[in-house]
């Protein structure tokens, strides 16, 4: 059923793409001589391109609106002195939302495994830390930064990957945050619930994002081991 799905999915992606190429296809020499760069260099064909190459990691048919990348951001406190961590940064939407937030770039982390990606990423985010390779192996890509992690935001879809994935994942994601700090994940499942993350993360907010196609929901989580770990003592 689900590879069906995701041959669907793929067909009407192509489509999409020959639609986009037609469209824009000139019979000029001058058009087929000079072909538009930042058209084929675009967010949106970057991703394209990488949902055809690998549907399951990619999650969406599309980046993130305005919208709901603002709403993640809105979740950070500015106030925080360690990295915010974005994981799955794609092609960037939620970046620049939460740098328009007010997020200093030399506090923002980029974590993505697509290689045309990331160096999309390094190019509009050049002051940015980004950083390329698999979330289930974050505290080891940050290295020294691993210790000075206040905030982790995914755009990971997480729900369509593998169980051992997700763990493992969010296993690193406890790792990295101290008491207190937060873990934001979107998800288009609007019951909100959060699977295999441990029980010393609370969910303190949540927000609906109507507008987003498909509707999304945003979570937000606080690690209180620390009160666990008292509560288990008395």
């Amino acid at each position: 059923m689900i590879r069906r799905k995701i041959t669907k999915a793929r067909a009407v992606v192509q489509q999409s793409v020959a639609k986009i190429f037609n469209t824009n296809h000139s019979t000029t020499e001058e058009r087929i001589d000079k072909p538009p760069s930042r058209f084929f260099h675009s967010p949106l064909i970057l991703f394209t391109r990488e949902i055809l190459h690998n549907p399951r990691a990619m999650g969406a048919a599309c980046p993130s609106s305005r919208k709901l990348s603002k709403a993640l951001a809105n979740f950070v406190p500015l106030d925080s002195q360690g990295f915010v961590v974005e994981l799955g940064a794609g092609t960037g939407s939620i970046s620049a939302a939460l740098l328009a937030y007010g997020i200093p770039a030399e506090r923002l982390i980029l974590v993505e495994r697509s290689t045309k990606l990331v160096e999309y990423l390094r190019k509009q985010f050049p002051q940015a830390f980004v950083i390329e390779g698999d979330a289930s192996h974050l505290k080891e890509l940050l290295g020294d930064k691993a210790h000075q992690v206040s905030v982790v935001v995914s755009g990971l879809p997480l729900r369509a990957f593998p169980v051992a994935l997700v763990q493992s994942i969010l296993k690193q994601v406890d790792l990295l945050l101290p008491n207190g700090g937060l873990f934001i994940q979107f998800t288009y499942d609007l019951r909100g619930k959060m699977l295999h993350l441990p029980r010393h993360f609370h969910s303190i907010a949540h927000k609906f994002v109507w507008s987003n196609l498909p509707p999304a929901r945003v979570d937000v989580y606080r690690n209180e081991k620390h009160k666990e770990n008292v509560q288990s003592i008395i």
